[in-house]
């Protein structure tokens, strides 16, 4: 069981994946933009794994991606988007990022991603 902070603006997504997640044993905490994940990180401190949507409003999720890792925090982090743009791909590479998911996301998918960034799979 590991503790996750799961990021995305789209309440449906949140919710849905948060389902999945919790269902596969873990406690998932939710934010709906990058500015409330941090906020979460900070009032209840760092997560076991980190999944956050890229395209958001406001701060981004590889900019969220970005100041975590400025903090030296290495918690790992897997990305959901529905892009497969190469130099997105490429910026989140360079961020060390555990994953990367296209949307739309299968139950399966997300859980085998979660596992294998945590190091259970």
């Amino acid at each position: 069981m590991a503790n996750i902070l799961l990021i995305d603006d789209a309440n449906t997504i949140r919710k849905v994946c948060a389902h999945i997640l919790t269902q596969a044993g873990h406690v998932v905490r939710t934010a709906a933009s990058a500015e409330e994940g941090i906020r979460d990180i900070v009032e209840s401190g760092a997560p076991d794994l980190i999944i956050t949507d890229i395209d958001m409003p406001g701060m981004d999720g590889l900019e969220l991606c970005n100041r975590i890792r400025k903090t030296g925090a290495t918690v790992p982090i897997v990305v959901i988007t529905s892009y497969s743009d190469k130099e997105m791909i490429q910026r989140a590479k360079t961020l060390g990022l555990a994953g990367w998911l296209l949307k739309p996301v299968t139950p399966e998918a997300l859980i085998q991603k979660a596992n294998s960034a945590l190091g259970t799979a």
